[in-house]
């Protein structure tokens, strides 16, 4: 049941793919790369994050309350995989936020010089 569960994290990967054809595409500039850029941070943040961290609680309670006997190395090695698995998330959740402000910054300062240059040609 669980494993099933888990493959919706993989939601997010279309998105991404979509996100790289585009760069390859080089075109970052088109709405469809800010749609898609945005699909991809929403669909990874509530499958990998929310419902990921909803499941994952599950799974440890199912674990600790489990009536069929199980051995205590496969519950150390689910819980062992739970925890890298839920790790990555969260690491490459950090990297994807912190990507998109340093695109936002980059876009705000572009925008800045673009007006400097504006004012610049204005006072020539």
């Amino acid at each position: 049941y669980y494993g099933a569960c888990f493959m919706m994290f993989e939601i997010s990967t279309l998105f991404l793919n979509i996100h790289n054809t585009l760069e390859d595409l080089e075109l970052q500039e088109a709405i469809l790369y800010y749609i898609n850029a945005t699909a991809l941070v929403s669909s990874f943040f509530f499958a990998r994050i929310v419902y990921g961290t909803i499941l994952s609680i599950n799974v440890w309670r199912e674990l600790a309350n489990s009536t069929i006997p199980i051995s205590p190395l496969a519950v150390s090695f689910v819980r062992l995989a739970n925890i890298t698995l839920m790790s990555l998330s969260y690491y490459w959740f950090s990297v994807i936020i912190m990507t998109a402000k340093r695109n936002a910054l980059d876009a705000d300062l572009i925008r800045a010089l673009d007006e400097m240059d504006k004012h610049q040609v204005k006072t020539e």
